[in-house]
C-alpha cells in the first residue's frame, strides 16, 4: 500500500523495480514531493528499487501539526528509518536535496547501519550569516502572506539556460508548489533550513560519516551555492565531488542525463564495495 504507518505518522511512498535488488532512497527538497524525482524513475529502476517518499506534512503524506519538535531533520530522519523498518528494509543508498539533504545527512549519522552510501544534492551543512537574514525573511513573508506572496526570481533556483528556454516549466512548478503546500508546514521547513540549522550547524559532524558518499550540485545554484558543497566534500574523507555545469538547484530536472548517469555510476561502485 503506499500510505504506511511510520512513527507515528502516516507516510506516502512508492517503491519502483525489484525488490531483490539494493534500495535507493531519494528525499525531496523543500514544497517538495517524491514524485518530484519522475525523471529518474526509469533509469534507476532497472538497476535498483527505487523508493520515493513524501515527507511528513509534503505531497500525500500526513499533515501532522506544527507543534515543537514535530518538524525537524531529527524527526524527518526518524520517520525515514521507521519507514524503512516498516517496507522490511534492512539498509538503503540513501540521497537527500536540498532540505532533503540536511535530513540524510542526519539520517547517514543518527542510523548508521541502515545507510549504504549516501548521496548528497544541493544542499548544506551550515549557514552563514549573510545567507541566514535571507531566509529569515522567507519565514516572515510565509507565516505572515503564505507561500505565494514569495518574490518571484527563478534565478534563485535555476539555472540561466534552463530559464531562458524552460520559463513557463518554472512558472508552472511554482505555482503547483504554492497550491499543494500548507503554509505552516512550509515555514517548518524553512526554519529547519535557516534558523535551525544556523542553531545547530551538521558540519562539525560531518567526520563520522563513514559510507561512500556523493556530493553532487549545479555550478550555477544560487539557494545553496557550490562553496557549501565543496566544505561538505572536503569534511567526508570517503567522499565524491561532481559539481554540474549549467545547473542550478534542481540538476535533477536542468541536466537528468548527466545527473542520473552520475548517480548510477556512484551507486554502482557503492554496492560494489
Amino acid at each position: 500500500m503506499p500510505h504506511i504507518k511510520a512513527n507515528g505518522v502516516t507516510l506516502f511512498h512508492e517503491l519502483f523495480g525489484d525488490s531483490s535488488r539494493p534500495t535507493f532512497v531519494m528525499t525531496h527538497g523543500l514544497g517538495g514531493h517524491g514524485r518530484g524525482y519522475s525523471e529518474q524513475i526509469e533509469a534507476f529502476s532497472q538497476e535498483f528499487q527505487l523508493l520515493l517518499w513524501d515527507m511528513r506534512g509534503y505531497g500525500q503524506s500526513e499533515r501532522v501539526p506544527v507543534t515543537e519538535g514535530a518538524y525537524s531533520r531529527w524527526t524527518h530522519a526518524a520517520d525515514l528509518s521507521s519507514l524503512l523498518t516498516e517496507l522490511d528494509i534492512g539498509a538503503a543508498h540513501i540521497h537527500g536535496h536540498s532540505l532533503g539533504g540536511l535530513v540524510s545527512q542526519q539520517f547517514a549519522l543518527d542510523y548508521p547501519e541502515q545507510t549504504l552510501s549516501l548521496v548528497i544534492q544541493d544542499t548544506s551543512a551550515e549557514i552563514k550569516q549573510e545567507f541566514l537574514d535571507g531566509w529569515g525573511d522567507m519565514l516572515t513573508t510565509v507565516r505572515e502572506k503564505g507561500i505565494g506572496a514569495l518574490p518571484n526570481n527563478p534565478r534563485r533556483g535555476w539555472g540561466d539556460k534552463y530559464i531562458a528556454e524552460h520559463g513557463d516549466d518554472i512558472e508552472r512548478r511554482r505555482q503547483e508548489t504554492a497550491e499543494r503546500n500548507a503554509p505552516q508546514v512550509y515555514a517548518e521547513g524553512v526554519r529547519i533550513s535557516g534558523p535551525e540549522l544556523s542553531q545547530r550547524p551538521i558540519a562539525p559532524d560531518l567526520g563520522r560519516i563513514a559510507c561512500p558518499v556523493l556530493v553532487i550540485c549545479g555550478d550555477e545554484d544560487r539557494t545553496t551555492p557550490p562553496g557549501g558543497l565543496v566544505r561538505i566534500h572536503r569534511a567526508i574523507s570517503q567522499s565524491r565531488l561532481v559539481i554540474i555545469p549549467g545547473a542550478g538547484h534542481f540538476p535533477n530536472v536542468e541536466t537528468t542525463e548527466r545527473f542520473n548517469q552520475e548517480i548510477l555510476a556512484f551507486l554502482r561502485e557503492a554496492s560494489a564495495a
